[in-house]
């Protein structure tokens, strides 16, 4: 029996979570055991890798900038032997990559706001081809599978959000797992803060809080997005992934079950 279903967590893995159990409109429930959410996979211990070996998972997506990953210098996915896929997604939003990429000291006098956020998660849903290729993955039947970031809260909270939609999970179930990532700001302020200059280190963490929390506007902010350009979820899984009603039809009776 996994250590999950015992209800203990991963020493050093965070956000980690199975998204088997979630309900679907139809009273059904997503598999156990499929389908993996986490944040970075950096530093995890022996157990933590040994964990996830015994998930048997047949491909990782990672959805992290290219200035994440040359700061850290640890290879996560060697250990595993699992096929990994990263894909960027940096380009979302400009002005937060432009400030990425600025002096400290000018961040330093800068603040990120909600809205800041809320326009990356306007624009991720669509045309992103790291969840084209997860999409890809669920059709092909490569699970179990893991989706991560670094904090695994927003990029791959809306890549476990449009598997939740596929499977036909409803909003308010897509919403609820969502929120769930709020345990993570703790972590990921103690990461970030890092590699900030000490005497500007609380200054800059209270400035950019809304990098490190969830919130229910960012992903309803996704959700209007895609309403106003497609009209219903199933039209904008047709236009953007080329699921049609068979196939999701097939999908969910594949990868959910019934309720006992």
């Amino acid at each position: 029996e996994s250590r999950l279903k015992q209800g203990t967590v991963m020493e050093k893995v965070h956000n980690f979570r199975d998204l088997g159990g979630i309900r679907t409109a139809d009273g059904c429930a997503v598999k156990k055991g499929l389908f993996f959410r986490s944040a970075m996979l950096n530093d995890a211990t022996h157990n933590d890798i040994e964990y996830l070996k015994s998930l048997d998972l047949k491909v990782i997506f990672a959805y992290r900038d290219t200035d994440e990953l040359t700061i850290v210098k640890t290879d996560p996915y060697a250990p595993l032997g699992v096929k990994h896929y990263n894909y960027p997604t940096d380009m979302q939003n400009r002005q937060l990559y432009k400030l990425k990429r600025a002096p400290v000291f000018f961040k330093a006098f800068h603040k990120v706001t909600f809205e800041d956020i809320k326009s990356t998660y306007r624009n991720i849903p669509f045309n992103n081809i790291g969840y084209k290729k997860m999409v890809e993955a669920l059709q092909k039947g490569e699970v179990p599978f893991l989706q991560h970031c670094t904090a695994g809260k927003d990029r791959a909270g809306m890549g476990v959000a449009i598997l939740l939609m596929i499977l036909g999970a409803p909003y308010e179930e897509i919403l609820k797992d969502y929120m769930k990532s709020l345990e993570i700001k703790t972590y990921i302020e103690a990461k970030v803060g890092r590699f900030i200059p000490k005497f500007i280190r609380g200054r800059m963490l209270k400035r950019y809080e809304p990098l490190f929390v969830v919130h229910e506007c960012l992903l309803e902010a996704a959700h209007i997005e895609i309403i106003s350009r497609y009209n219903t979820v199933d039209n904008y899984l047709l236009k953007e992934f080329n699921l049609n009603e068979p196939e999701l039809k097939r999908l969910r009776e594949t990868y959910t079950e019934k309720i006992s």
